[in-house]
């Protein structure tokens, strides 16, 4: 593919389906390369995926370069890592996006060495695609206490990024749509280099904190594992997903997946409810992105509050209840 400029976006698949966190990257990039004169955008799908999920969620022009196969439908570094180099030169792509995902975070790294190209993690689509067209990238550093600039050096970028979902980048699916091309198989992707040797996964249902539009997240103050309950009620009332902060998975409350913060997953939900959190740098250095942040607290003066768009000050395990109750009588009106 033949092009002034040409980015490619990943896209990441679990269980067949389509990563809604891959999705939202694509149709921003796609939106902000409409403004850019001479810019083509292309992805690739790795593992097997649903027709019907490409064909109705990946809006805009491009093309999506479909590796079909078996053997990518679980993540395996030294097959991934070929078929993107592959990828990469097939499309001349001077530029390579990621969702801030577990997976890119360990894909991305590998991808800079083979390919001697820049990495940028941690990075908003928007700002690396500013009005300065510089590719540079800014986050925040020393647990949220300063915000830091970074530029790429070599010819070759690579981005992992979080981007929150708005009316137009979601408005253009509705225009036209990427086309899909299937990759021809290839003999080297059945070389069972890394055998596997256990497969975990998350219990059926469960959302990922990183996919959610709306999270319901727990901190200490919650008081004790049983007392997430409520949160869990609350979060499948919402059709969310539960998340918490570093102290409660230290305490080993809830698992590492659901953990929010610089040691964490970073989120970029369009609600973010936080209960009994009392808001440490570190902790909203993973929730700079989201859209509206509702706090709960006993303390007043918490630092959550700080930076919460709404702010309930009281015992989260009488507001809760409450909460819970007023939304069960809302959604019996429906």
């Amino acid at each position: 593919m033949n092009a002034m400029n040409t980015v490619l976006v990943f896209l990441e698949q679990r269980e067949g389906v389509v990563k809604k966190s891959s999705i939202d990257i694509w149709n921003r990039v796609q939106e902000l390369a409409a403004l850019r004169p001479g810019t083509a955008v292309s992805a690739l799908l790795a593992g097997p995926a649903s027709s019907r999920q490409l064909d109705g969620s990946l809006g805009g022009n491009g093309v999506v370069y479909h590796a079909n196969e078996a053997a990518f439908k679980l993540y395996n570094p030294e097959h991934y890592t070929r078929l993107v180099v592959e990828t990469m030169k097939k499309v001349a792509a001077t530029a390579l996006f990621f969702a801030d995902t577990a997976l890119s975070r360990d894909l991305a790294p590998r991808l800079s060495v083979r390919l001697k190209a820049s990495l940028l993690t941690g990075c908003a689509v928007d700002d690396v695609w500013g009005a300065d067209g510089g590719g540079c990238c800014q986050r925040a550093v020393y647990s949220g206490a300063a915000i830091a600039s970074f530029a790429p050096t070599r010819p070759l970028k690579i981005y992992t990024c979080t981007s929150r979902p708005t009316r137009s980048s979601s408005a253009i699916t509705s225009g036209a749509q990427a086309s899909v091309v299937v990759l021809e198989p290839s003999s080297r992707t059945r070389e069972e280099l890394f055998p596997l040797v256990r497969r975990m996964v998350m219990h059926a249902g469960v959302r990922d904190v990183a996919e959610a539009r709306i999270i319901v997240a727990g901190g200490r103050g919650m008081g004790s594992a049983g007392s997430f309950g409520l949160l869990e009620e609350l979060a499948r009332l919402l059709g969310g997903a539960v998340g918490a902060s570093r102290a409660v998975v230290d305490e080993g409350w809830r698992p590492h997946a659901e953990q929010i913060g610089q040691t964490g997953k970073t989120v970029a939900p369009a609600l973010y409810l936080a209960c009994a959190i009392s808001g440490a740098p570190q902790h909203l250095a993973g929730i700079g992105s989201a859209g509206i942040v509702v706090a709960i607290n006993c303390d007043p003066h918490a630092p959550i509050f700080d930076i919460a768009d709404y702010a309930l000050v009281g015992d989260v395990h009488l507001l809760l209840p409450k909460l819970i109750e007023e939304f069960q009588e809302f959604l019996k009106k429906r």
